[in-house]
């Protein structure tokens, strides 16, 4: 069942339902709700803000396949998240993340090497 592998999720992640909560917007009664089974067809909007925060994609959640393993590191999942973060936001929260990833993107230390780079394109 979908939910028990979500469980299994919430519980390799490590994460709390407060940490969840604050991550995705979603108060945090509702998270406990649908990871008590009291919500019986959440909204996929949910399930999937709560499944990226914890570092997977819904296709993890397809209790059919074995693996439960967390979303590669840099995967698309947080691109996915950064984007639907940037979604949400009215135009001065989108040009403040903007102008927090310029500033980030400006830091050495926050740049990946011209190896890891010239492995992505190769």
């Amino acid at each position: 069942m979908w939910l028990d592998v979500l469980k299994k999720m919430k519980k390799d992640s490590g994460k709390t339902a407060k940490e969840i909560s604050e991550m995705t917007g979603i108060p945090k009664s509702t998270i406990d709700k649908l990871f008590s089974g009291q919500t019986k067809e959440p909204y996929l909007s949910m399930v999937r803000s709560i499944v990226y925060s914890l570092g997977y994609t819904l296709d993890d959640l397809d209790d059919t396949q074995k693996s439960t393993a967390p979303a590669e590191s840099g995967s698309d999942a947080n691109k996915e998240k950064l984007m639907n973060n940037y979604d949400k936001m009215n135009e001065k929260g989108q040009n403040c993340l903007v102008q927090y990833s310029d500033y980030l993107a400006d830091k050495p230390e926050n740049l990946k090497s011209t190896v890891d780079l010239d492995k992505r394109e190769a």
